[in-house]
């Protein structure tokens, strides 16, 4: 419909919708017509669906329940950015880059993964110190060491793990 209201009509979406408040878009046996269709692909036994577009902002992770993870947690951070709930961001993004790095590089422990990153242009410098600088936000998970550090949890620090992940997620997707 958005289609013949621009072709036919010269009307966007919101035009129509101010010309004729109240109206419909879509027509009722048309979203049922959808939701059915996807409905019985979903109901489908021979592929999974959910799995396969649950994985694919993490496809170049080759262990499937990691990869699994990753999305589950990455939604969730997603979610806490936009409701601005800055300490359980810190602590999803924090976590979500610690696995991807030491998955991709293979090292057990976050600082040599680290490392491993940097000297293998996974990460840029800036990326590699901003992440030891702020690594230890998600120590805040326990309330004595946010009141010991004196730290403030904020928006900054939370969109800046958001940045770096979102950052590597990319550059790992072109590899």
């Amino acid at each position: 419909m958005t289609t013949h209201l621009l072709k036919k009509h010269d009307l966007s979406k919101a035009d129509y919708l101010r010309k004729y408040p109240g109206a419909k878009i879509v027509s009722d046996n048309f979203r049922e017509f959808q939701r059915n269709r996807m409905k019985k692909q979903y109901e489908r036994t021979d592929i999974d669906y959910r799995k396969i577009a649950g994985s694919r902002t993490f496809d170049f992770i080759n262990n499937n329940r990691l990869r699994l993870l990753l999305q589950r947690d990455y939604k969730s951070a997603k979610v806490c950015l936009k409701n601005r709930l800055w300490k359980p961001t810190i602590i999803l993004y924090g976590s979500l880059i610690e696995a991807v790095l030491r998955e991709y590089t293979g090292k057990e422990k976050f600082d040599i993964a680290l490392d491993a990153a940097l000297s293998n242009n996974l990460i840029s410098e800036k990326e590699f110190y901003k992440i030891h600088l702020i690594k230890d936000l998600r120590n805040f998970v326990h309330l004595h060491e946010e009141l010991s550090e004196g730290e403030e949890i904020n928006e900054h620090w939370a969109n800046t793990f958001s940045d770096i992940c979102e950052s590597i997620i990319k550059r790992l997707k072109k590899i």
